[in-house]
């Protein structure tokens, strides 16, 4: 035999081994390693200019902006240093801008970025994250009040997109208009026009720190009332009186140029009234207070 003959001998038999120990290498690992993927969800994905792509990624420990993480297959896990930068894109798990402070050990992300030049160990700068454990962010939202319950501080909504929320107000600043109000005072069907705080995705629960309720403008438009006097706490003007008037207990404010009239349209002194007289009165109710109505020019005693 001659020697250009062995040599290429040698190479045929290297190429043939090489080529083998792959195709057995795949053949008694991959089953493993794919049935054990669809199991767990990860992924891995190198591109031959050295970008990465992992999914499943498990923070096991944080330093500083940099942190340590496992990516497993079944029982077969792989260790890697993940390193950030001003650069790197966090993301919540539905999308809200996130921070590598929020990222803590236990969360999991997805990850994209690169090898770093001159490195022999499994390093990736990350350019994006996105982290699935982190399932609450900023939420603005309206609907409409379908029930509350107001010994938990909350009511349930209907958005505007049609997803049913819960929507806590232990903490809020509530306001029907501009008068606060609480969960107990809130009616089915009532318009919500803001609904604003931190959203839990896992509990569809709003934890809000605003809410504003719609107030029907025509409420406070000056009419006539008509009720019975339930209490005169004095014996002049400018005076406040009790009324109940359309079911409902009214503070009426009545002040120095408030005519006095019977129910003939005649003069009368206020001493003249009485708790339990019928009367009618022309006013409006004050927007800072619905149980107080102002303004009023003509107060008539329907009982004289």
């Amino acid at each position: 035999m001659t020697p250009s003959f062995l040599c290429a001998m040698f190479l045929f038999m290297r190429k043939k081994l090489t080529l083998a120990s792959i195709f057995l290498a795949a053949w008694v690992f991959s089953p493993f390693l794919f049935a054990s993927a669809a199991l767990s969800g990860a992924e891995l994905h190198i591109t031959p200019d050295g970008k990465v792509s992992v999914k499943g990624v498990k923070v096991f420990q944080k330093a500083g902006s940099n942190f340590y993480a496992r990516v497993y297959w079944g029982d077969v896990f792989l260790r890697l240093t993940v390193v950030t930068n001003d650069s790197t894109k966090i993301i919540k798990k539905y999308g809200e801008h996130s921070t590598v402070n929020e990222i803590k050990e236990g969360d999991m992300l997805d990850i994209e970025g690169k090898f770093p030049s001159s490195s022999d160990t499994f390093i990736i700068t990350a350019s994006y994250i996105k982290n699935f454990s982190l399932e609450k962010q900023s939420l603005e939202t309206s609907g409409t009040v379908l029930y509350s319950n107001a010994s938990a501080d909350e009511f349930t909504m209907k958005t505007h997109k049609g997803n049913i929320i819960k929507v806590t107000t232990a903490a809020v600043d509530m306001k029907r208009g501009i008068i606060p109000v609480t969960a107990a005072q809130l009616l089915p069907g009532e318009k919500v026009t803001l609904a604003r705080g931190t959203y839990d995705y896992s509990s569809d629960t709003l934890y809000a720190d605003t809410v504003q309720i719609h107030q029907n403008r025509g409420v406070f438009y000056p009419r006539n009332f008509s009720g019975k006097i339930t209490a005169i706490p004095g014996s002049s003007l400018p005076l406040d009186i009790a009324v109940k008037a359309e079911g409902k207990d009214y503070t009426v404010k009545l002040s120095q140029n408030t005519s006095l009239l019977n129910r003939n349209r005649e003069a009368v002194v206020f001493s003249r009234f009485l708790v339990g007289d019928s009367v009618r009165f022309y006013g409006a109710i004050r927007e800072d207070n619905l149980s107080v109505i102002d303004n009023i020019l003509i107060l008539r005693n329907m009982s004289l």
